[in-house]
């Protein structure tokens, strides 16, 4: 019965052992949570987020153009700082707008997600993608959404030997 446990092992790590190393010895994780955050002025959000990444964060609105259909497009600079005091840096990402029957109130999506670029931290070199979507209402100057993504943290190194 040993054997068989250990080729049952032996097949296991043969079969995982080309995901672990296709990422490079790092560690990813899924998040998720939610985002609510109120307009300050035109140009600036300021909230919290729930969740995995839970903490404030704000959005600086870059600029705003037309889309089709009566879309707009909010090219966003993000600011995101967990809860344990952690930075998160992303790209910057364009968020869609599509109007709803409300005036004033826009089903939201960022189409092609937020890309994290690293942070301070546990987050220094991590990586990411991040996707939202939720609702953007202008008449109450309020935001929700409901976001999800993985991060990957690079590989931890062990400490060199003792001198």
């Amino acid at each position: 019965m040993n054997g068989f446990h250990m080729l049952k092992s032996l097949m296991i790590l043969v079969v995982m052992a080309p995901a672990l190393l296709a990422q490079g010895g790092a560690n990813c994780k899924v998040v998720g949570g939610a985002i609510l955050t109120n307009f300050l002025d035109p140009s600036t959000t300021l909230g919290m987020a729930t969740g995995d990444l839970k903490g404030g964060l704000g959005v600086t609105v870059l600029s705003l153009l037309p889309g089709l259909g009566g879309t707009v497009i909010f090219h966003n600079h993000h600011h995101w700082v967990t809860e344990a005091g952690g930075t998160l840096l992303f790209d910057d990402a364009d968020a869609i707008a599509y109007p709803t029957g409300t005036p004033g109130l826009y089903a939201a999506n960022y189409t092609n997600g937020v890309t994290l670029t690293g942070g301070t931290g546990r987050f220094a070199g991590a990586t990411g993608k991040i996707a939202a979507f939720g609702a953007v209402d202008l008449n109450r100057q309020q935001v929700i959404l409901r976001y999800e993504g993985q991060i990957c943290f690079p590989p931890v190194t062990p400490p060199s030997g003792r001198e």
